[in-house]
């Protein structure tokens, strides 16, 4: 392909792009969104072994 170092860069890109961003938020609103926890709600603490 004749990508260098600069070319890579500039092709990616932060994550979430401003799309995902957009239907996360409306998942958010709706109250159905898997991927952040409900308010007042703590994450589990994890157990380690």
């Amino acid at each position: 392909m004749g990508a260098d170092a600069i070319d890579t860069g500039k092709t990616i890109y932060p994550h979430p792009a401003f799309g995902e961003t957009i239907g996360m938020a409306a998942e958010i609103y709706e109250g159905v969104c898997m991927d952040v926890l409900p308010s007042g709600k703590k994450a589990p603490k994890r157990v380690s072994h």
